[in-house]
Order: C-alpha cells, then structure tokens, then sequence
C-alpha cells in the first residue's frame, strides 16, 4: 500500500513538473464528458423500473414533458396547495403549464431568471440564447412572482424572508452545472421529506445530471426517481427525507 501511494505522489510530481497538462488539455472536455456519460449511464441503469417513463416510446419530442407533468400531478397530489419555484423561465411554456393546472388560491409561483438568456456559452448554445428580450411572460395570475437576474444576485436575498409552509416543487430548468448547483445547495436548509425535484436538461451527463449527482453526494440525499421522459433528459424526483434534518 505504501509503495502504491509513493507512486502515485511521484507520478503527480513528474506530472507537474514536466507540464504534461498541456498534453492533456485538448482532450479534457472529451474526456470529461465521456467519464459524466459513463457515471449517468450507470446511475441510468440502477433507475429504469420506475413509477412512469416513456421507455416503449423513444422518439425525442419536446410535449412528452406535459406527459410526465400530468403523471407527478396526479400521484402526487399537487392540485392542492404548493409552492412552485422555477428556475430558468425562458418564454414560460412550462411555468403557464402548471399555474393552468394548479387552480388553488394558496398556491405560490415564482420564476427565476435573467430573462436575456444564458449568461454563458453552454455546449453549442451561445450566450443570450433563450433570452425574452429582457421581460418574463405576460401570464395574468396574482399568484406570480417574478424575480429577475442571476440567481447568485437574487437568491439570497429572496431565501433570507422565504418561510415556506407548502409542499415545493422545483423546477430546475437553468441548465448549466454551476447555477443548477448553486440553486441546489442553496435550497438544501428550506427542502423537506415529499418536496420534489423536477429537471428539464438532465440527460446532459456534465451539467444538471452531475450537478444533482454532486448535491446528492455532498448533502448524502435520499430520494426516489418518480419518472422520466425523453432518455432521462426531463426527471422528477421525490425527497424521501430532509437534506440539512431539523435538530431544533
């Protein structure tokens, strides 16, 4: 064991030391996303007997989402009061989905986003893709609440009088790794057993999948998969206990 570990400082060394990142580099995005593949396919593999999925119908379409919304809506009950929070509105499609089918006075929506696109280059999406000229959706609900700019700007300050007492459903649509992850850990004090988790990009392997997968890792999250539509790329997921326990 001991010499295993000498060789392995010594590798790193020499690593160092001759500049062999250069080497290495060009190929590490591949090399990343081929690891993150590697690591989803696995997790893939250990969540194919699942409540609701589309697996006899593998066309791509972008409505299957509606199918899966309507599943969630169902066996979870969530007609009834909730607080919704979304994360990367966009043009509202799926934000306007669930305040059409969410009719309970008590129920709270809010959306999160800059509204003028991605605030980076993501894959071959360049930055301000997805933008809405700077305004959120014109949707007439008094339930709404927009909050505008990035969320490491506006979410602390929209957390620090968030009391919540409704179920949550979160829906993370932002994306990239860093602000699906940001949003994450940041929620992590304010989610309880039965809130649910719902992505929208979660078959690219390098952003939200490894971001979930990081959270799950670092808060030790137990949850269960509910259902998935279009090879995994849209998830929900259900907390079966509180990530950060309530030790009052």
């Amino acid at each position: 064991m001991q010499r295993i570990i000498k060789l392995a400082r010594e590798g790193k060394r020499a690593f160092v030391a001759l500049n062999l990142y250069k080497v290495i580099e060009p190929v590490n995005p591949f090399l990343m996303r081929l690891s993150f593949l590697s690591k989803q396919a696995e997790w893939i593999s250990h969540h194919q007997n699942l409540p609701f999925s589309d697996r006899g119908d593998p066309g791509l379409r972008h409505e299957k989402r509606y199918t899966l919304y309507q599943y969630i809506l169902a066996a979870e009950r969530l007609d009834e009061a909730i607080d919704y929070l979304e994360f990367g509105v966009g043009h509202g499609h799926s934000f306007r989905w669930w305040i059409k089918h969410n009719r309970n006075p008590e129920s709270r929506f809010v959306g999160f986003d800059t509204f003028t696109g991605l605030p980076e280059d993501w894959g071959v999406y360049k930055r301000g893709t997805f933008s809405s000229g700077g305004h959120p959706p014109e949707i007439d609900d008094s339930r709404i609440q927009w909050v505008p700019g990035l969320f490491q700007d506006t979410l602390p300050g929209f957390l620090a009088t968030y009391s919540p007492t409704r179920r949550k459903l979160i829906h993370l649509d932002a994306d990239m790794y860093s602000s699906t992850l940001y949003v994450l850990t940041m929620l992590a004090p304010h989610l309880r057993q039965g809130d649910l988790l719902l992505f929208d990009e979660f078959g690219v392997p390098t952003h939200e999948f490894r971001a979930f997968t990081d959270f799950v890792s670092a808060y030790r999250i137990q949850y269960q998969v509910l259902g998935q539509v279009n090879n995994y790329l849209q998830v929900a997921i259900k907390l079966l206990a509180d990530p950060i326990p309530d030790k009052r």
